[in-house]
């Protein structure tokens, strides 16, 4: 069973935090030098709020259920972030498999 040290160990992955349902921040693994790691916990948080308001908006204006967003991932040119439920990483983009850290994500999540 994996956890964040084993999650932040995968190659590509810079860090990886878990945060509460509030926001704050539960822990964190790997090296968040250059950002703060109770503001990423902030982020990651308000970014999946988001991701549920507009599934929600979808499945209302196409009358369809099933649109619960499972995680997200904001990509940037070097350096993505990448989440599922309250567990998210950073990722270096060349370096990593996202199949595999979406992989590890939902298990680690579903503790």
């Amino acid at each position: 069973m994996l956890d964040l040290e084993s999650l932040s160990a995968l190659k590509g992955v810079v860090a990886a935090l878990r945060f509460y349902d509030d926001g704050t921040l539960a822990e964190a693994a790997g090296h968040l030098d250059q950002v703060d790691p109770q503001l990423a916990a902030e982020l990651c948080h308000a970014n999946g709020r988001i991701m549920h308001h507009s599934s929600d908006m979808l499945m209302t204006l196409s009358g369809t259920e099933g649109w619960p967003p499972q995680g997200w991932m904001m990509m940037g040119d070097e350096l993505s972030i990448c989440a599922v439920a309250e567990v998210a990483c950073f990722v270096r983009n060349r370096e990593a498999s996202f199949n595999d850290v979406f992989r590890s994500l939902t298990e680690i999540s579903q503790k």
